[in-house]
Formats: structure tokens, C-alpha cells, sequence
């Protein structure tokens, strides 16, 4: 019998070409938080970053809010941001939300991996070698994250 079931949802929004609005939730019998981003493009900066627990189990939760500010102006493209998120926010602040954050910058990498791949189609310029020499050039961090864009 299923005893724990938990849940993440995550939307992205693209208001302008250098912005990118995030906000993810994270529910399940015990939990329920909520996080909202904004995400500067195409450095794939956190220029804000707010959280909300809907539901928690101790009175200590709420200050884990405080500790989400420390995430502004990291960059999520820097080798070591997972580990930064959860030394910063995960650590000294909830490692739920830690979790949260990154689901949330993980969804913002597959969107700018694929926002161009409509256009290229429309423009008849699509091959699978066109789309990984753009992805490359544009956002060579992502090199070796999937098996397609492996050398």
C-alpha cells in the first residue's frame, strides 16, 4: 500500500527574452511550499527568489524562508550550484525548498535547451546537427547533461 506520495510541479513563463519566471510546488501529506523565480537570461542568474510554506510540521520551518535571499545572484550555470543551493538554502535553511529550487532551475535549463527548436523548424533551418551546434554555442554548459547532447 502506497504510504507517501509527494509532488512537484514546476511552470515557466517567458514575459521577455532576457527573463525567465519560474514558480514550482512541492506537496505531499506533510509538506506544502511554494517557490517563485525570476531568472535572468541569457546568464541564467536568480535575480529574486521568494518562498511560502503552506503547511509544515515545527515552528521552525518559517525561518527557512529567510535563507532563500542568500540564492539571489547565483548563477545556474556555475559548477558547483547544486551544492551551493544545498549548503545555502538546504543546510541553513530547508532542504525541501533546496530540493524545490533545484527541480525549478533544472525545468528553466530544458526550456532554454528547446525554445528555439519551433523556430528553426519554421524557418527550415532544422537538422538534429543544426539544433546541437545552436545549443552548444548558446548554452555550452549543458554539454555531457543529456545523451543527445554528448560529443
Amino acid at each position: 500500500m502506497l504510504k507517501f506520495s509527494r509532488t512537484k510541479w514546476v511552470g515557466i513563463e517567458r514575459p521577455a527574452k532576457d527573463v525567465f519566471l519560474v514558480h514550482g510546488t512541492l506537496e505531499d501529506h506533510i509538506y506544502g511550499l511554494e517557490l517563485d523565480l525570476t531568472i535572468k537570461a541569457p546568464e541564467l542568474i536568480i535575480l529574486n527568489l521568494e518562498g511560502k510554506m503552506r503547511r509544515i510540521t515545527t515552528s521552525e520551518c518559517p525561518k527557512a524562508i529567510s535563507a532563500l535571499k542568500k540564492a539571489v545572484g547565483l548563477c545556474l550555470t556555475a559548477p558547483d550550484f547544486s551544492r551551493q543551493v544545498n549548503k545555502v538554502i538546504g543546510q541553513k535553511g530547508c532542504r525541501h525548498f533546496a530540493n524545490l529550487l533545484l527541480e525549478c532551475t533544472d525545468a528553466v535549463f530544458r526550456c532554454a535547451l528547446y525554445e528555439n527548436w519551433d523556430n528553426m523548424q519554421k524557418e527550415g533551418s532544422f537538422t538534429e546537427d543544426n539544433f546541437r551546434k545552436e545549443v552548444m554555442e548558446n548554452l555550452p554548459f549543458l554539454r555531457e547533461s543529456c545523451f543527445a547532447l554528448a560529443d
